[in-house]
């Protein structure tokens, strides 16, 4: 019998807005896990990614204590487990490392399941800084007009991927990243060169999570494109995660 092992996972959108009650998010589970042994969710020193790792080790506890639950229950109970320390948690996270997969997901419902185009590229950088979420949540109110264009701006993303539309997909990577940078202490310089970086050819990245370090994301469909941007992020002291969205079988 295989490892039993849980994916980790990075935000797309909706980071901020998806912690109240009602409001959406997109989150993707990723090819990095954890186990009852081990966790590629941190380096060799233990420092965390910012993938996910306190959801991910509450859907690995929850389903060591009952691997026969179905996702619906291991959902719950791994959010009630997480909530117990982390109550701002949306569920985002658990989300991702229960189901799998690129979610949208609304906060106080269940996610629902779509796929990227085959060949849009996922690159991820590391700006070596673990953030601290639950601070910058409870640093940041939310404005009304904040949440709605969050919203949009999720639901936008979504109709463009069904599309396969990316030009404007990665427009609302621009808009998306632009709201983000609205609140106190999420954009550093380090992410700011990276999404600089990315521009450069063409390309819009944004913050994936609460900012303040942890990852840049952007998505390409041409690898060479891929290669530079993560050649240039390597100059600049930006670690390049080779990650690809995870679907669990």
């Amino acid at each position: 019998m295989s490892e039993l092992k849980i994916p980790g996972k990075l935000m797309l959108a909706g980071e901020y807005a998806v912690t109240l009650a009602n409001h959406l998010a997109l989150v993707f589970s990723i090819d990095r896990f954890i186990s009852k042994n081990y966790s590629q969710l941190v380096n060799e020193k233990g420092v965390k990614y910012g993938l996910g790792s306190s959801g991910a080790y509450a859907v690995l506890m929850t389903k060591m204590e009952n691997s026969s639950l179905s996702d619906k229950d291991i959902f719950r109970q791994a959010l009630i487990l997480s909530r117990q320390t982390q109550p701002q948690n949306s569920g985002a996270d658990i989300a991702a490392s229960t189901y799998s997969g690129l979610l949208l997901y609304k906060n106080g419902s269940f996610p629902e399941r779509i796929f990227f185009p085959e060949n849009w590229n996922l690159i991820v950088g590391w700006t070596g800084k673990p953030a601290i979420t639950s601070e910058l949540v409870k640093k940041n109110q939310l404005s009304s007009f904040f949440v709605k264009e969050s919203d949009m701006i999720v639901r936008k993303m979504v109709d463009f991927i069904k599309a396969k539309d990316f030009e404007k997909f990665n427009q609302e990577i621009f808009l998306a990243e632009k709201n983000l940078e609205k609140l106190s202490g999420v954009l550093t310089d380090k992410l700011a060169k990276a999404i600089e970086i990315a521009k450069n050819f063409g390309i819009e990245a944004k913050i994936s999570g609460a900012g303040g370090g942890d990852n840049v994301i952007a998505f390409t469909r041409d690898p060479k494109i891929s290669q530079q941007i993560k050649n240039n992020w390597q100059e600049a002291g930006i670690i390049p995660l080779d990650l690809h969205v995870y679907y669990k079988k």
